[in-house]
């Protein structure tokens, strides 16, 4: 029997670093469709007849319907199974990336973009609670900055690869066949996270072992609103998070062609600099979190460098040496990548059974950031007369007027930083008693 369960215990340490290349895959997917769009936004400006204002609707309704769901995802993935919500969430991203490849009128478009949102909701609070279920706090960051890191290799594909098939093939035929591997890898999650049989051995053995303390929906919220670390972990996934996600998705590329003036493959350059950026920070700051055993230094130093980043561009006028131009964007990557700083932070300090919702709450923060900036940068673009076609003098001072909006919304994330508890607090976890498999 004893034998037995060694062997039990020998499969399911194996298994969960299969769990983590699933989970992995799957980021790096949803990341190509998430990031994909700020490609084409000329194309899609001019294809569909929209203002610049207009256009960043197709952000703002993806990251609106995250936003709005983060809350009630958090709290039924605390009660529930995340795994399912996760399978789930990627097979939306895939038939969603498929409505928008293939929408012949905006209104589609922007559905396609609504259910890649709904899906998108599902995705990340989740893998932090499975992988809570899985490794121990010791490696938690490290972990996250691994799924992190698969995340922004996804983002490199939709720099220079995606940019390059897309001037050869047209946008459509790249986007279509991004919605099918999505909707094949959902399948594989709900293989090895549910189907498998360490992943219904684990569940069982949590179902039998974990005390659950039931707390009351409105008594969890109520203590998460009161709670400094969840507007600290609000105001940081705003400026890091948020900022990075809603000006790559959409207004990189369009500004370096329409100020500098470069076809869409060398504009893609500067995106994918800003993704190294993120892919970079990812095991950097997870492992130095880890080591110094404190969250507030490394994320408060990322912080304030994004934020001198965006204005940079602001203080040249909208249009900084390319040099320049490049390290702000490596910079502003790597605050990006950062992020998972957010998630640590909670996890360190926050009780397991009120993670989720705290997660959900801070990852609010985030896209709130992502649903109003993508907005109004283009409603100050409009403004200012820098519409497609304009003259580089005219687009150069829209863009510098306009880069003002992502300094002030870093600042927020400044403010958060600060706001952060010293030091790891390791928390008694009444669901877990056992940290890892």
């Amino acid at each position: 029997m004893m034998r037995e369960s060694r062997v039990g215990a020998a499969l399911a340490e194996r298994w969960r670093w299969l769990v983590l290349a699933s989970i992995g895959v799957s980021y790096l997917l949803v990341f190509t469709q998430r990031t994909g769009p700020g490609l084409i936004s000329d194309q899609l400006q001019t294809e569909f007849h929209v203002s610049a204002a207009v256009l960043g609707s197709i952000t703002s309704i993806q990251y609106l319907v995250y936003m709005v769901l983060q809350i009630p995802i958090g709290l039924y993935g605390d009660k529930s199974g995340p795994e399912r919500m996760l399978v789930l969430g990627v097979l939306c991203d895939g038939v969603g990336t498929l409505v928008f490849s293939s929408a012949p009128n905006f209104g589609l478009l922007l559905c396609g973009r609504a259910i890649v949102g709904l899906g998108d909701s599902l995705i990340w609070v989740n893998i932090v609670l499975i992988l809570a279920k899985w490794f121990a706090k010791g490696r938690f960051a490290a972990v996250l900055a691994v799924v992190n890191s698969a995340g922004n290799i996804g983002a490199l594909i939709t720099s220079i690869p995606l940019a390059t098939w897309i001037a050869v093939s047209g946008w459509h035929i790249p986007f279509i066949v991004i919605g099918t591997l999505l909707v094949v890898a959902g399948v594989a999650n709900f293989i090895v996270l549910i189907a498998g049989g360490p992943a219904r051995a684990v569940a069982k053995a949590q179902a039998e072992s974990i005390r659950v303390e039931r707390v009351p929906v409105g008594r969890m919220l109520a203590d998460v609103v009161r709670s400094k670390l969840a507007w600290a972990t609000f105001c940081c996934h705003f400026g890091a998070m948020g900022t990075y996600l809603s000006m790559v998705s959409m207004w990189v590329v369009p500004y370096f062609m329409g100020v500098y003036r470069l076809p869409r493959a060398e504009a893609a350059w500067f995106t994918l600099t800003a993704f190294i950026g993120a892919l970079v920070a990812s095991p950097v700051i997870g492992w130095l979190s880890d080591r110094l055993a404190d969250r507030k230094r490394p994320y408060l130093t990322t912080q304030i460098l994004g934020m001198l980043a965006w204005l940079a561009i602001v203080i040249w006028g909208g249009e900084p040496p390319l040099f320049v131009a490049g390290v702000v964007m490596f910079v502003v990557g790597f605050g990006c990548g950062s992020s998972l700083l957010t998630f640590a932070a909670i996890r360190d300090h926050v009780p397991t059974e009120r993670s989720g919702v705290t997660s959900g709450f801070a990852n609010t923060g985030g896209f709130l950031s992502a649903v109003l900036l993508p907005v109004l940068f283009g409603a100050v673009i409009d403004a200012a007369g820098g519409t497609v076609g304009a003259g580089s003098q005219t687009m150069r001072h829209a863009y510098g007027v306009a880069f003002i909006l992502p300094t002030v919304f870093s600042a927020v994330g400044v403010v958060g930083s600060l706001l952060l508890p010293k030091g790891v607090h390791r928390i008694v976890d009444v669901r877990a008693p056992r940290e890892a498999m």
